[in-house]
């Protein structure tokens, strides 16, 4: 038999302390048996709406919400894993909530521990390392402080200030700072969703400005890399893979797991890769550049000849087989963009940043260049919008300059030539008189 489960938020107007307000319960029923429970929020009796079970005020029903989905949440989990809930479990894990961390630094130990058993599953490597940096960085800043931990019931957003600064300081750009404060805003917002804190000190704190900085490659480096060819196989590896990204727009995550049943034929025999992104999860539909097409071949005759030389635990679903880890292939990769004599540093980012730009300037419409790199908005579609611009109005800028400098060279030249005219002495004879010179 299924139980019932109902909850219901509810003040008592018959207790109301000295400033007027009055706590907001929580009534859990669950098959006709309830409980109750404090929210630790609290509202005056005129504000509370009875048959919504909200107030006027937008930032506490914001919490009441969230405490809600923290019971609904509580009632699945014993569902779950014990196949049976009542409404002393629940009461109970929720007031035992306060044994979680209770100070900043056991707070983001526990967050990174949880994002950290997520990885392979719902989270990638890169984002656990990310995190791993800012939770290393949040550390310092409190040993800098002198203290071994800071109670979240003490922080104030004078701490934010203070972090800001302490990054800023260590010359972070202003993308790295935000990463950081961003790592401390949601340690925070953890604390309030468990009832640890009252409120999120940090609301209205600003961020830093930063100006997106779009790297990416010519046509004329992106042809290096194609004719170069590299001796070691594993720079050859990150080499393709980096040359396949210019020219699918595939993400490095996305290269590492696309398979063959991933490429698909259209009807008029276009082949093209249709999947999902490994970080958005949002689909992306691109078309099979030649040359993209190439390096498939390729991995396939690398492929068979690993099959003959019995070489096992290969998945021969996937078209790439790195042999190697991410690090490696990023080092190699700089090895490559060395080679080939480009002065940038090479990621795999930039081959994607790099597709985007010349898909553009190709004229390809903005709303297609979004659907063929899986962006969830075309907002972030829209920054290679500006790049192309800029670019477009750097070249005429030196088109101009260039014009104006031949048209002053031309200028000096003719007056140069006026000024310098010499007298061409004309002879003229007259019979029986003296020679004139004109």
């Amino acid at each position: 038999m299924r139980s019932t489960f109902k909850i219901l938020f509810y003040i008592n107007r018959q207790k109301v302390k000295a400033d007027g307000n009055t706590a907001i319960l929580c009534r859990i029923t669950i098959d006709g048996k309830s409980a109750a429970i404090t929210t630790d929020e609290q509202c005056n009796p005129s504000e509370w709406n009875v048959k919504q079970g909200l107030t006027t005020d937008k930032k506490i029903n914001q919490r009441i919400y969230e405490f809600k989905k923290l019971v609904e949440k509580t009632y699945r989990d014993f569902l779950v894993k014990d196949g049976m809930v009542s409404v002393e479990l629940i009461k109970n894990r929720l007031q035992g909530i306060a044994t979680n961390p209770t100070t900043l630094l056991a707070m983001s130990r526990a967050e990174l521990q949880a994002v950290k058993e997520c990885v392979g599953r719902s989270r990638a490597e890169g984002t656990y390392l990310n995190l791993f940096h800012s939770d290393r960085n949040l550390r310092d800043f409190v040993e800098s402080k002198g203290v071994q931990d800071i109670p979240i019931g003490t922080i104030t957003e004078e701490l934010f200030e203070e972090y800001r600064f302490f990054l800023k300081k260590r010359g972070l750009k202003a993308s790295t700072v935000n990463t950081n404060l961003c790592w401390l805003s949601r340690l925070i917002f953890r604390a309030v969703s468990r009832r640890i804190t009252r409120c999120n000190p940090f609301e209205n704190a600003k961020y830093e400005k930063a100006e997106k900085n779009i790297r990416f490659l010519q046509k004329s480096d992106v042809m290096k890399l194609m004719t170069m060819r590299m001796n070691d196989s594993e720079a050859e590896l990150a080499r393709q893979m980096f040359v396949f990204s210019c020219f699918t727009g595939l993400a490095i995550s996305d290269i590492e797991n696309l398979e063959y049943e991933h490429i698909q034929t259209a009807a008029d025999g276009q082949r093209y890769i249709r999947k999902e992104r490994q970080k958005t999860k949002v689909e992306f539909i691109v078309p099979l550049h030649p040359i993209a097409t190439t390096i498939i071949e390729q991995q396939k005759r690398v492929q068979t000849m690993k099959e003959k030389g019995h070489d096992i635990g290969m998945d021969n679903r996937l078209i790439f087989h790195p042999c190697c880890s991410r690090s490696v292939l990023d080092t190699k990769l700089s090895i490559v963009g060395k080679a080939c004599g480009i002065r940038q540093r090479l990621s795999y980012h930039m081959a994607r940043h790099t597709f985007g730009t010349m898909s553009l300037s190709a004229g390809i419409p903005i709303e297609s260049i979004a659907k063929m790199m899986g962006h969830a908005s075309i907002s972030s579609t829209q920054v290679y919008a500006q790049v192309t611009d800029n670019k477009i109005s750097e070249d005429m800028d030196r088109l101009i300059a260039k014009y104006k400098a031949k048209n002053k060279n031309t200028t000096n030249a003719n007056m140069e030539a006026a000024t310098n005219t010499k007298t061409i002495p004309l002879v003229v004879k007259s019979n029986g008189r003296k020679e004139e010179t004109v």
